[in-house]
């Protein structure tokens, strides 16, 4: 729609008396020049009847509420005669610091009625309308400053429908601090009906299944959006249009909305751009978009479409790939990926320190390079083929270094299918070597420990046998005295030599028994 433009006129210094209202003709317009204001009327019957109140006091250029009080006064009864309405309202919109006494006119209200509601404009609009001229004035205050203009259709107490211009803007002080909001409301011509669009073309963006949004070149506005869109931002149409994509857009995971600044400018001179997006719906998390935006030329000016893919499942796939990539990377265990056909494909930073491979020559290489002579064979023939089976094989293993040597792993051999074929294979070791030392060291202390049993059942066998004569002679020397008491003396040299000789026997091996006890036992520092 376009709208008559205002004609602006900076007024000068003039004297005057008191109460005098000069009115000076101006070509096709009048300009009626006063005290508080300047008011710039087209004729009605060449164009919609728009009047521009430009605040000029000379003394100071920053108004009051006095001084802008006593210019609404001062021009009360022309805009009672041309049926507009002005009004002014703090930031918070919850009361009137002013309102016309032509208010009554367009609204079909007493002015005292329409003064205690504050929100008697909104109320009136039509419900249709409603929602645009709500958001604009919301982003109108957040700005705190700038001007907006809205054309909807009004409906007074008696229930008649007119078509108005709604034109508002931010005073500010000195020092730029948002005072309040003035408004000025005048009846104007319908808006044209908007050009018929390509059937197919309109078919085609409707039934889109991506979003597809139409923004203002230069505001960046969103002018019009498909069912798509309003299905992927969880809003209704009234809610989206006269909203930017940056009002959908989310803040969280170190997304910057001024990213866009960039490809906007790029895609304002013809080149189409791509980027990522994400998007911030008013109901559900945050999603990623894949955003391609192109010039347009669209109801008379220069636009923007931008087609919104949903991404998010991807993006996500990608950020979880990556930081599995990142793990591997990291990992102090050697990983590799192999293609079917046993290719290396890629070796992490730990599997080229352990084996004291380049990453260059990775791609050269086979998995059996990276297994001894005496290990391929097993591998081929039974690690490879039940990993292949089952998915998954694991066992000990030796890769060779560079430098010739055997590195002993804990091998786990993994194998990739999609649709039952083999896609690829990943190898994970675990260096073992410190526990196969400890291994080899409790084997060689438990073969010690065995041998040191079977050295001490020896050495009991040999006591039992050495202390069996004695105990047989002395068993004998018993039975003869008992028989031959007078036999003592002869029987006592015997005696005493079978008892020497246990006892020799058992001396010795006190002290062998002591010696292997001092031997066992750790050495003092």
């Amino acid at each position: 729609m376009r709208l008559c433009p205002a004609i602006s006129i900076t007024p000068k210094p003039v004297v005057r008396r008191p109460g005098s209202m000069p009115r000076i003709r101006m070509g096709y317009s009048f300009r009626l020049r006063c005290y508080a204001a300047d008011y710039i009327v087209p004729p009605p019957r060449t164009g919609p009847a728009i009047v521009i109140v430009r605040k000029y006091f000379p003394s100071n250029p920053n108004l009051s509420n006095e001084a802008m009080l006593d210019g609404f006064k001062q021009g009360s009864a022309v805009m009672s005669g041309l049926r507009a309405v002005a009004f002014a309202m703090p930031l918070s919109r919850d009361r009137l610091l002013y309102l016309s006494l032509s208010a009554s006119e367009l609204y079909g209200e007493p002015v005292s009625v329409l003064y205690d509601h504050p929100n008697f404009w909104l109320e009136a609009i039509d419900p249709a309308d409603k929602p645009a001229v709500w958001l604009g004035m919301d982003k109108l205050r957040q700005n705190g400053a700038g001007e907006a203009e809205f054309v909807y259709r009004l409906m007074s107490g008696a229930g008649d429908s007119t078509w108005v211009l709604h034109r508002c803007k931010v005073i500010t002080n000195e020092t730029g601090v948002p005072l309040r909001i003035d408004c000025l409301i005048t009846p104007c011509q319908a808006p044209a009906p908007a050009a018929a669009r390509h059937e197919i073309g309109n078919a085609v963006f409707a039934a889109a299944g991506d979003a597809m949004l139409v923004r203002d070149a230069a505001s960046l506005d969103i002018l019009d959006a498909n069912t798509a869109t309003l299905a992927l931002l969880a809003c209704s149409r009234g809610e989206l249009l006269r909203q930017r994509l940056t009002d959908f857009s989310a803040t969280t995971e170190g997304f910057d909305t001024r990213a866009e600044a960039s490809h906007i400018d790029a895609a304002r001179h013809g080149r189409p751009q791509r980027y990522d997006w994400l998007v911030a719906p008013r109901e559900g998390d945050a999603r990623w978009v894949e955003a391609v935006t192109s010039s347009l030329r669209h109801a008379g000016r220069d636009c923007l479409l931008t087609i919104l893919r949903d991404t998010d499942r991807r993006h996500r796939e990608l950020e979880q790939q990556a930081l599995a990539v990142e793990l591997v990377d990291r990992g102090r265990d050697p990983i590799a990926w192999a293609n079917p056909a046993g290719q290396l494909l890629r070796l992490n930073a730990a599997g080229c320190e352990l084996l004291g491979v380049h990453q260059d020559a990775v791609c050269d290489l086979f998995i059996t390079d990276l297994l001894p002579v005496w290990a391929q064979p097993h591998f081929l023939h039974t690690c490879l083929p039940l990993a292949t089976k089952d998915g998954i094989w694991r066992g000990e293993m030796g890769l060779v270094r560079r430098d010739g040597g055997n590195q002993p792993v804990m091998l786990t051999l993994l194998a990739h299918k999609r649709s039952g074929a083999i896609k690829g294979y990943s190898l994970v070791a675990q260096d073992i070597a410190v526990w196969k030392l400890k291994e080899q060291r409790y084997k060689r202390d438990k073969e010690e420990l065995e041998n040191d049993k079977l050295l001490k059942d020896k050495l009991l066998e040999n006591v039992s046998a050495g202390l069996l004569p004695p105990l047989d002679q002395l068993r004998q020397i018993a039975q003869i005295l008992e028989r031959n008491p007078a036999d003592v003396e002869r029987a006592l040299p015997h005696l005493k030599r079978a008892i020497e000789q246990a006892r020799r026997l058992v001396d010795a091996t006190t002290e062998y028994l002591k010696a292997g006890a001092q031997r066992d036992l750790p050495l003092k520092k």
